[in-house]
């Protein structure tokens, strides 16, 4: 996959559900191949990578569902790792239930999910689109802890909300640690 085909698919992606969640994906590209670019990883497929993790709202409004339609649909066109990250970029730590969303997939959807995380073991691009998608706006960049705190005005909060806060913080320091200096300093 390359940027110009991923931006081809978004586009056709906003042409069938537009709304803010194109912008952030835009923004989440953006900071994924900053951040790549100075701790060596390939910037070019963070960003596409970035750029697809949400794709699959492109099939409407949709929860916690949007990260399946999205890994069937970029397994449908050959291109299994930005598959991948439409799985994993919501799941900081490896529990399907673990998320600000609602489940709106069945139960065995929802184990399918389950079972594929359970069976990888994350790269620093699953780490880094999590990472992304955690600071990354529609219309820009926050710290992570005003993400955290609007996620859950939105969503309400959960038993599994403070893990997630936590790996979410492990993230950023990894990261931090990753590129010598705050990623904050990236925005």
């Amino acid at each position: 996959m390359d940027r110009i085909t991923a931006e081809k698919i978004l586009e056709e992606a906003q042409n069938m559900n537009d709304g803010a969640w194109v912008r952030h994906s835009y923004n989440v590209a953006c900071l994924a191949e900053k951040i790549a670019d100075k701790m060596g990883l390939d910037s070019e497929k963070a960003y596409i990578l970035g750029l697809l993790h949400d794709i699959g709202r492109r099939n409407g409004n949709m929860e916690a569902r949007h990260t399946l339609e999205g890994y069937r649909f970029l397994n449908d066109v050959g291109f299994e790792e930005g598959a991948r990250i439409c799985l994993t970029h919501t799941f900081q730590y490896k529990d399907v239930d673990g998320i600000y969303d609602r489940w709106d997939c069945t139960y065995e959807e929802k184990q399918f999910i389950r079972d594929y995380l359970n069976n990888i073991i994350y790269d620093d691009y699953d780490r880094l689109i999590q990472l992304c998608d955690a600071l990354s706006l529609s219309n820009g960049y926050c710290y992570a802890e005003k993400k955290m705190v609007s996620s859950v005005i939105k969503f309400g909060f959960k038993d599994t909300t403070i893990s997630k806060w936590k790996a979410i913080l492990d993230l950023k320091e990894y990261f931090d640690d990753k590129v010598k200096e705050n990623i904050y300093e990236l925005f």
